[in-house]
């Protein structure tokens, strides 16, 4: 994890500022996909394994007490499946939004790492280069990712500021918001520390700046 990057499970303890929408950014629990190292994106929908449900169920002690007003989700069935288990334990609803879902790695999906440098290396070694302009054979690319994650996301701010909420997603959205809020370029995605079931808090300040929260 780079410096600066918030840490997991480092959260605030006061409640937003006034104007302020705070987002609890989480990653979902762990699925066969990750655990094999399998490329896991829009086209790819595999459930949460055992490790995964358990993990959930740690994030949802740690989350439990907090002055949570919503819990969002994207429609894949890793991310529902860990929202479930957090609103179970926070008495809260998850509520869809589309937007959230994982960067779609067309014709990487369900692949290893080893298979994809096999099978496409100059388009690899193009992406991890210039990530926000260049998509996956048949994917999105970051700037795509950003097209539609950051107009939810401010809806979502708009909606409930000076409140806090959680928003259950993906690696890739995470990693893009993180990149924006540390002013880290995203071929530093992978020093972020964005893992499964981990959880960051970012806020909204109601203008063009997005923050780290700190703990009070």
């Amino acid at each position: 994890m780079i410096a600066g990057t918030p840490a997991p499970g480092d959260l605030p303890a006061a409640p937003p500022r006034r104007g302020t929408t705070r987002f609890l950014l989480v990653r979902h629990g762990e699925t066969e996909f990750n655990r094999e190292g399998r490329w896991q994106g829009a086209g790819s929908n595999p459930p949460l394994n055992e490790k995964g449900r358990l993990q959930a169920v740690e994030l949802a002690r740690l989350l439990a007490g907090r002055p949570v007003v919503a819990l969002y989700t994207s429609p894949q069935r890793r991310a529902r499946e860990t929202a479930v288990i957090l609103g179970a334990r926070l008495g809260l609803e998850p509520l869809r939004v589309d937007a959230l879902h994982e960067l779609d790695h067309g014709e990487w999906e369900g692949r290893t790492q080893a298979e994809v440098l096999a099978r496409w290396p100059e388009a690899y070694q193009a992406y991890e280069a210039a990530p926000w302009d260049t998509r996956r054979p048949g994917g999105e690319s970051y700037e795509e990712l950003g097209e539609r994650i950051w107009p939810a996301l401010e809806k979502l701010a708009d909606r409930h500021r000076g409140e806090e909420i959680v928003t259950v997603t993906h690696g890739g959205p995470i990693r893009l918001v993180l990149s924006r809020v540390l002013g880290r370029p995203l071929t530093e995605r992978h020093l972020f520390g964005v893992d499964n079931a981990t959880v960051f808090a970012v806020e909204d300040t109601g203008g063009p700046r997005w923050i780290a929260s700190v703990t009070t």
